[in-house]
């Protein structure tokens, strides 16, 4: 199924009526004899691709690189990739950064995002604390 769904048929189904059908490179996935609908042919494809391992599954939160290994059948490494990608930021960071940002733009001011962070994350934890309390 992938193989009749290269990137080039991809985008003639996404550029569809801005074309005609004997112009158009998806012509035989869109029109096949088959009855099964192009709807139906690129769930399946999206369901193919998501049944794939993927680089992050499994891996915990805070992992930022994964490191790919293929071998071949005597174990033998032929190559590898690293995946990087960014952690998703907390509020207090994203907060901090913010409060950095429009300090930091006065020269007398060159906070370090860190602290502000450390003083948010206080602040909630005794927020959480003071609920529990009543």
């Amino acid at each position: 199924m992938n193989e009749e769904l290269t990137n080039e048929v991809l985008e003639a189904i996404k550029r569809c009526s801005e074309t005609s059908c004997s112009e158009c490179l998806a012509v035989d996935v869109c029109c096949s004899k088959d009855d099964i609908t192009i709807g139906e042919r690129l769930a399946t494809a999206l369901i193919e691709e998501r049944a794939k391992p993927k680089a992050w599954d499994g891996a915990p939160e805070t992992a930022s690189t994964a490191y790919v290994f293929w071998s071949d059948e005597d174990d033998f490494t032929i190559g590898h990739k690293c995946f990087t990608r960014e952690l998703p930021k907390t509020r207090a960071r994203q907060i901090a950064e913010k409060i950095s940002a429009a300090l930091s733009s006065q020269d007398r001011y060159k906070p370090e995002v860190k602290i502000i962070e450390s003083a948010l994350n206080k602040y909630a934890e005794e927020l959480k604390e003071a609920s529990h309390d009543k």
